[in-house]
């Protein structure tokens, strides 16, 4: 669970919204609330209070230097409780989500405790047999998911997730 002043960045997927949508109507308690589908690139990220003008800049600079990708979602993860959907191909996103760490070397994704490449969560919080059975009832008629990946977020807790900054691909 999130805490007041926590951050990431995302890259939004529309696409993939109604599918986040189906399984909340099944299992709303697995499905991560506030926030829009999206690709994580570095969570947690600076601390809020840290966050100034120069990080904004820094972020937006990051992203001016990419191009829109084009990605589809058909690779499967599932461990225990969690369900997500890898982008392929996943080097752009892959280095989308590098050029964010380098920048950033003292974030560790996720405090070093899970898997940091780039994932759409589809469930989280779960049973393994729940996390089966959505994988079997819900994904078949979604994937594979194509996308259109156009920029990236800093998104920010503050009781609730907001977009705090958006940084479009190819702005510079």
């Amino acid at each position: 669970m999130a805490h007041v002043g926590k951050t990431g960045v995302v890259v939004p997927v529309p696409g993939a919204q109604p599918l986040l949508d189906a399984v909340a109507e099944r299992c709303p308690d697995t499905v991560r609330t506030g926030v829009p589908a999206h690709l994580s690139l570095l969570y947690p990220f600076v601390p809020a209070a840290e966050l100034d003008q120069q990080a904004d800049s820094a972020l937006t600079g990051v992203f001016a230097r990419a191009s829109p990708l084009s990605v589809t979602f058909a690779g499967i993860v599932r461990s225990g409780g969690f369900l997500a959907l890898r982008p392929e191909p996943a080097d752009g996103v892959a280095a989308l989500a590098s050029a964010v760490r380098s920048r950033w070397p003292e974030v560790v994704p996720y405090g070093g405790r899970y898997d940091a490449d780039p994932h759409l969560t589809v469930a989280m919080r779960t049973t393994e047999q729940r996390a089966g059975a959505i994988e079997r009832e819900l994904l078949p008629n979604w994937v594979p998911l194509s996308a259109e990946l156009r920029e990236a977020w800093l998104v920010e807790f503050d009781g609730q997730w907001r977009v705090r900054s958006r940084s479009p691909f190819g702005a510079g």
